[in-house]
């Protein structure tokens, strides 16, 4: 093929893809549906996003990256998820993405369903409702996710970013028994002056029998008072690790991950890629 036929032939492709795109005038994520659930208890409506594997099939059963702030985090880990799992490098998983309340703010939603407790000083919004966001995604989605798709039960992942990395490390310390894996993100642990380190020490629910694993990332810039955060959330991660592992239990595996060059803005990506990486690559991934 001469320089003038490549080139019209790169004109054609480029021309089709521009007509698909004016045409449709929309993009979607491949084997993906969105469904619309409802919590039983607070009347509360809630977009799911659902991406089936590429392999599916209902004779298999699949590993559930269940992650929260879908309308962020889920294009993000399913985008960089997608060229390891096509290269057969990573398990067929099928992901689901949990979204706000669908008649608030997103900001609304999150801070009042992914915080452990109430705190009105400063705060004109609800806070604090964490036990009741964790009981709709036990009782409601997880079991519609279960009893409409071929999962495996027994390897869950719950994935997190800030807000949702200190709700995620909430379940992790009162019902870890939720999820298999945890992937805590950039987590705010300095919600109710670090309430989270008080609840890990009194804890009953991580016993030795608890079995989980347990990824935390931070970007190394997320320090007090730098110019993406007033708060030291790389510290804290180190702390949150340092005392999961002073605990010595036996099943359990913690990887802490510090990123080069990121801050609370733009540390998720890496997050998500290598939390899910550390999970499900098929060399030596420590998914259960």
């Amino acid at each position: 093929m001469n320089l003038i036929s490549f080139s019209l032939l790169i004109s054609l492709v480029m021309f089709s893809i521009a007509s698909y795109a004016l045409e449709s005038n929309q993009f979607t994520m491949p084997r993906t549906k969105v469904e619309i659930l409802q919590d039983p208890a607070t009347k509360r409506s809630y977009e799911i996003h659902i991406q089936l594997p590429i392999s599916y099939t209902p004779e298999k059963k699949y590993p559930v990256v269940y992650m929260t702030d879908s309308p962020y985090t889920f294009p993000i880990a399913v985008g960089a998820a997608r060229y390891p799992a096509n290269a057969k490098k990573m398990e067929d998983v099928l992901y689901v993405g949990i979204s706000w309340q669908t008649d608030v703010s997103p900001g609304f939603s999150r801070q009042r369903d992914y915080t452990p407790t109430i705190v009105t000083k400063g705060y004109r919004d609800p806070t604090g409702e964490a036990d009741k966001h964790l009981r709709f995604i036990r009782e409601s989605i997880i079991g519609h996710i279960e009893g409409n798709y071929s999962v495996d039960p027994a390897n869950r992942t719950y994935l997190g970013n800030s807000y949702g990395g200190l709700f995620g490390a909430y379940i992790l310390l009162t019902h870890p028994e939720t999820f298999a894996n945890y992937i805590l993100g950039s987590p705010s642990f300095w919600w109710d002056n670090k309430t989270i380190f008080a609840l890990e020490a009194k804890t009953k629910a991580l016993t030795s029998g608890v079995v989980a694993n347990v990824f935390i990332s931070v970007g190394m810039d997320e320090y007090a008072n730098s110019e993406s955060t007033k708060n030291d959330l790389r510290g804290d991660a180190r702390r949150f690790h340092e005392q999961l592992k002073l605990r010595q239990l036996p099943k359990m595996k913690l990887e802490l991950r510090v990123i080069e060059s990121a801050n609370h803005e733009t540390a998720f990506p890496t997050t998500a890629i290598q939390g899910l990486w550390w999970l499900f690559n098929k060399k030596d991934g420590v998914a259960i």
